[in-house]
């Protein structure tokens, strides 16, 4: 029986030079990418020694792994940033289509890229795709019970194109390429959602009800 790694994200708070060195690593994997960034660049980055990060990672690999699992824990306060739906969460990813990625956003692009040829890392993005799940599921739930989401849609369905949508739009936004009219995607966006609950009934003219 294999035990999962423990939670990074205490580890950090009891030690200030962890959340340092994370932060600093963050930075570095965005700016020079995995493949372009050495354990020194991230020494330099924090202001610390070498002894700093072995004392504390074994590798380039754990370091990418870590800060994946220390983002992820953003997951589960969903609800703290007004995410309190599934139409939230997906309306919200989506309408970022043309601002430059944050670094974490950048860290969690390269850890897709990355994870094709490194187990562990695919290893950590899989463990933080299960924490946003766990945190993302009771949205769902949410959303059945205020009738956005209608009972014979698959929460697992819906959660996995939400997930797409958002890597996607990483994808996207960090070739900075050109994207379509921002009004044009939200409505086509709004639709999506919309299309997930029952459908509305129609309003009624003014003048047409009917009298008893």
């Amino acid at each position: 029986m294999t035990t999962a790694p423990p939670d990074p994200a205490p580890r950090r708070a009891e030690d200030p030079l962890r959340g340092k060195l994370l932060d600093a690593a963050a930075r570095v994997f965005a700016r020079q990418g995995y493949d372009g960034t050495k354990i020194l660049d991230i020494v330099r980055e924090a202001g610390l020694s070498t002894g700093a990060v072995y004392g504390r990672f074994r590798s380039k690999n754990d370091l990418l792994r870590e800060a994946i699992m220390v983002r992820s824990g953003s997951a589960a306060r969903l609800g703290d940033d007004g995410v309190d739906r599934v139409a939230d969460l997906v309306t919200r990813g989506a309408s970022r289509i043309a601002e430059p990625l944050a670094d974490h956003e950048a860290v969690r692009l390269e850890a897709y890229v990355t994870a094709r040829r490194e187990p562990e890392v695919a290893r950590a993005l899989s463990e933080s795709v299960a924490r946003w799940h766990d945190a993302a599921q009771p949205l769902v739930e949410a959303a059945r019970g205020d009738g956005t989401i209608r009972e014979d849609v698959d929460a697992e369905a819906v959660l996995f194109f939400v997930r797409a949508l958002h890597l996607g739009l990483l994808l996207h936004r960090g070739s900075g390429l050109p994207g379509p009219d921002q009004d044009a995607w939200s409505a086509l966006v709004a639709g999506v959602v919309a299309s997930f609950g029952a459908p509305q009934p129609a309003p009624t003219a003014p003048g047409s009800e009917e009298t008893p």
